[in-house]
């Protein structure tokens, strides 16, 4: 594994950026949205990641979910561009897999719910006639 991969894509992770990599033995770019480091079933370090564009060893489209082995990654930068967990594209951060060994993971931060406060609200309705108070 190439030094500070797992400091910088755990970074990206914590400030939900997207990375670009390089995989394996490939010279090709992949971008990806990192969600989830962790040790898997085998000891391995893994990175969960939402594929966006780049090189796919399969030619498969993007978009989709991959997990990359951190000790086959051989190159990373962090990038300016950011992003949202993918939830609904299935991203949880309360998987089994993540129980034990996790290293970092996106939080979804967003409100699961509108609420505005009562302070806020304006009245909404048929207008009362002149002189009715509420």
């Amino acid at each position: 594994m190439v030094p500070n991969v797992l400091t910088l894509i755990s970074q990206a992770i914590k400030e939900k950026h997207c990375i670009a990599i390089r995989y394996h033995d490939q010279r090709q770019i992949r971008v990806v949205e990192p969600h989830a480091v962790y040790t898997d079933e085998r000891g391995e370090m893994v990175v969960d990641a939402y594929q966006t564009r780049g090189f796919s060893s399969s030619n498969r489209p993007a978009p989709f979910w991959r997990p990359f082995r951190l000790k086959k990654i051989t190159a990373v930068s962090v990038l300016k561009e950011s992003f949202e967990p993918r939830v609904t594209e299935g991203f949880s951060a309360n998987r089994l897999k993540y129980r034990n060994g996790l290293v970092a993971i996106a939080q979804d931060t967003r409100p699961t719910f509108g609420y505005v406060p009562p302070s806020q609200t304006t009245e909404v309705g048929p207008h009362l006639p002149p002189g009715v108070r509420r």
